[in-house]
């Protein structure tokens, strides 16, 4: 297991569009930030690719929510785990994607978190979860 692909939560879920994310990097707000899965370890984002610069791996994301109803509210620190996309002289309206690992994470959040993940995998046997 030496790439980061290997390391990641088999237990990923493919959500819809309705699944967003909310945090501040480097002093900058983003909002309604577009995840395509979600797991209780990490999510998969899409951000602009003018916004691509701000996106390093290990950079901190504070106060993230999840920002879905049947979602936990309580806010965390996530870190970017990596990059795909956002190669200099690309049209700013392309999305860049971001790896997103989930760290300081409350207890009772986690467990919320983890009960929804079990529910919508059974879920998504038959089908994306939204």
């Amino acid at each position: 297991m030496n790439s980061i692909a290997d390391r990641r939560d088999t237990r990923r879920v493919i959500v819809g569009p309705e699944y967003l994310i909310s945090f501040t990097l480097k002093g900058h707000p983003f909002r309604d930030v577009r995840i395509t899965n979600l797991s209780l370890g990490g999510c998969f984002a899409m951000v602009g690719a003018r916004d691509a610069r701000l996106f390093m791996r290990g950079a901190a994301l504070e106060n993230m929510v999840l920002e879905h109803p049947e979602l936990p509210k309580d806010p965390f620190v996530a870190a970017v785990s990596y990059v795909l996309g956002g190669r200099p002289g690309q049209d700013s309206l392309d999305l860049v994607g971001i790896g997103v690992q989930f760290l300081g994470m409350e207890v009772g959040t986690r467990a919320a978190l983890e009960i929804w993940v079990d529910a919508a995998m059974v879920a998504q046997q038959g089908g994306a979860v939204g």
